[in-house]
């Protein structure tokens, strides 16, 4: 029987930031004891799973997209300006990070089940800078947010946290990118084109003490079963948070439109079709989690424009 592959669905190029000589901190939810718990871990031994997807695959994410995405993220971080084509290629990794989770891709399966979806998409889980969906994240304006000098940003194992559906102007979309930056794809305004209009220049906030907070509130809520922190950033606040939140509502698929995977162009006939609405979407998640969800609320998090 062949050996399944270690799929890395959170890669090191990004999980770096929050490691130190010890590793990161992960808390994650023992199933055994039913209670969350910690542990060190090292700095490749967070964000990984075997048999998620195929060696081709892993090699297509690592050669094709991470690669190209490295020094591009050391740009960002270091508040450097990118072109356009990096803005792209950024925007690819993030909808990457969406696609590539193990939380993803038990609804995906879900869904194919449903529709009798055979096969692979094309440039499965590295996607491409043409892809349609892509634009919605390449151009809507970019925010910076930046954690109080008390405060820090967690890393979930769902590391994107989508507000709704990518096609909808008012959604908008938050990556902790270091544990004290956290980047925003923010909310747009009625009469945005997300295949023509420009986006503003991306600019930058600090946040008050203790703001920081309710970013992780949120990531640990949408987490699936862990997240890391770095480990000289424990306190019982941030512990109570985690310990209280981790895992309650897995960040819904949303990114599951449109199940054609990668086109270049979305239809509203097709979306319209298969129903895929906010309720649905739980329907899916409560079927496949065996629990029962909330409607999800993202008046929290939305709408966050660049002005704000």
């Amino acid at each position: 029987m062949a050996k399944k592959v270690l799929s890395h669905y959170s890669p090191v190029l990004a999980n770096k930031y929050w490691a130190d000589e010890k590793g990161y901190l992960s808390y994650f939810y023992c199933p055994y004891k039913k209670q969350v718990k910690t542990d060190f871990k090292g700095r490749k031994q967070w964000g990984r799973k075997k048999g998620l997807y195929s060696l081709t695959v892993e090699d297509s994410l690592s050669k094709d997209l991470e690669t190209k995405v490295s020094p591009i993220y050391e740009k960002i971080i270091s508040f450097n300006e990118i072109s356009t084509e990096e803005r792209m290629i950024f925007s690819q990794f993030l909808m990457s990070q969406l696609m590539r989770t193990p939380t993803f891709m038990r609804y995906e399966d879900a869904v194919r089940n449903i529709l009798n979806i055979k096969g692979s998409p094309l440039n499965e889980r590295a996607g491409c800078t043409s892809c349609a969906d892509v634009y919605y994240f390449a151009k809507r304006d970019w925010f910076y947010l930046l954690a109080h000098d008390d405060d820090y940003f967690v890393r979930s194992d769902n590391p994107v946290l989508l507000s709704g559906f990518i096609e909808r102007n008012e959604t908008c979309l938050y990556y902790p990118l270091t544990p004290h930056i956290c980047f925003v794809a923010c909310s747009m305004p009625e009469d945005w084109c997300p295949f023509c209009d420009v986006p503003k220049e991306t600019v930058g906030y600090c946040l008050e003490k203790g703001d920081a907070q309710f970013i992780n509130f949120h990531l640990a809520r949408t987490a699936s079963e862990s997240l890391i922190i770095k480990p000289s950033h424990d306190s019982e606040r941030v512990d109570a948070i985690i310990t209280d939140m981790l895992g309650r509502y897995p960040q819904p698929p949303f990114s599951l439109l449109p199940l054609h995977f990668h086109s270049t162009s979305i239809s509203e006939k097709y979306i319209s079709e298969i129903g895929i609405s906010y309720e649905n979407v739980r329907k899916i998640m409560e079927s496949v989690d065996g629990v029962i969800y909330p409607s999800w609320t993202p008046f929290e998090l939305e709408p966050f424009y660049r002005d704000k």
